[in-house]
């Protein structure tokens, strides 16, 4: 088979599908991207066997076939080119890329031995708006277990239910959950464990804010139509833990304080925190927040006061810095509030803005107080 096409466009899908190959595999094929033409298409795809990755370019009538081509050499030689239109030659096992004045020619491995790719079944999809696809996943991602003994906790919990669709992330040392009015969603109800990397390319992929994502919800894997590239993954296997057991129902203290005050004084109290346990001590009482932090090593302290509303009993509680400020990234508008019980319990933290239709908040675990 033998095909032309402009280096911009196809250099585009390849860049798309790269994002799957594996930087490192036992399966040579696995390192291979499948090209195949059929119906006047060219797809292109590539898969770690976890996460698959399937792009699509219109063509011109041309012969049906097939050949997986080492990925990075494919993606390094049309990176290379200059803009020009590239002329593609696929032989039984060998690759041939024509353009301009050279030639480059590359040998591959026969499509029969690439593993089967997931089946886009179309007649299932359903329609959810990007924008809140990417809000989502952006305000609970950050908050994903990297701790492989606790597999559930290494995905984002996607929960349907009704006219709601919640997504939550944990630790075990902290927790994001948001949840937003979804009225496409009517009538489907479950709970799934979505791996964070398809959630990341996803993010990267959806270009437009107002575009809609096609979603196509399988036993065992998710499949997100962007029409012309697909992204699919396996799910985790659950079952989640129950996160709302953690969730504090009745803090007796609250303390509103101006996000970009704490945040700054945040930063500020990090640079001389622990290097192992980046704490900062809050201590809350009226109408003030006095931060501080110690780094022996260093024989340093830091120390610095913010104005603040604060409802309750004099508490003095340790936080993580780097935690604080994630959670603080992600909240919208000028004051945020933290509900807090003790010294040991988690703290509830959420903007004073309230959207409507959406409820997002995040959960703290305190740090023991060093002496």
């Amino acid at each position: 088979m033998k095909f032309s096409l402009p280096k911009s466009k196809i250099l585009s899908c390849v860049q798309d599908v790269m994002n799957a190959i594996p930087t490192r595999t036992t399966l040579p094929v696995l390192s291979n991207m499948l090209l195949e033409t059929s119906n006047s298409k060219l797809k292109l795809a590539a898969t770690d066997l976890d996460v698959s990755v399937m792009a699509t370019i219109p063509l011109g009538s041309t012969k049906k076939g097939a050949l997986t081509i080492p990925a990075r050499a494919f993606y390094d030689i049309l990176r290379e080119l200059p803009e020009c239109d590239v002329e593609i030659h696929l032989t039984e096992n060998r690759i041939e890329l024509k353009a301009e004045r050279g030639t480059y020619k590359l040998s591959g491995i026969p499509a029969e031995e690439y593993p089967k790719l997931p089946i886009v079944n179309l007649a299932k999809e359903i329609k959810i708006s990007g924008s809140d696809l990417g809000k989502m996943i952006k305000k609970t991602i950050f908050a994903v277990s990297a701790d492989e003994t606790r597999p559930a906790l290494n995905g984002v919990l996607w929960q349907t239910s009704g006219k709601d669709m919640q997504m939550v992330a944990t630790d075990g040392h902290r927790l994001a959950r948001i949840s937003l009015k979804n009225t496409k969603l009517k009538g489907l109800h479950g709970d799934i464990i979505v791996p964070p990397k398809v959630l990341n390319l996803l993010i990267k992929m959806v270009e437009q804010e107002d575009e809609e994502v096609g979603v196509i919800f399988g036993e065992n894997n998710i499949i997100f139509n962007l029409g012309d590239t697909v992204l699919a993954s396996r799910l985790i296997e659950g079952p989640y833990p129950n996160f709302e057991q953690v969730i504090p129902k009745d803090s007796d203290k609250k303390m509103v304080v101006n996000k970009e005050f704490l945040t700054g004084a945040v930063r500020r109290m990090s640079i001389l925190a622990n290097t192992l346990t980046h704490q900062v001590k809050f201590s809350l009482k009226k109408d003030n927040l006095e931060l501080s932090s110690a780094n022996f090593d260093l024989g340093g302290e830091a120390k610095e006061s913010l104005p603040c509303d604060y409802v309750g009993e004099h508490l003095d509680v340790g936080y993580n810095a780097s935690y604080v400020l994630d959670v603080l990234k992600q909240l919208e508008g000028d004051d945020v509030v933290f509900e807090l019980g003790t010294e040991v319990s988690a703290g509830k933290i959420y903007s004073m803005e309230k959207k409507e239709g959406e409820d997002y908040l995040c959960l703290l675990m305190p740090l023991r107080l060093a002496e």
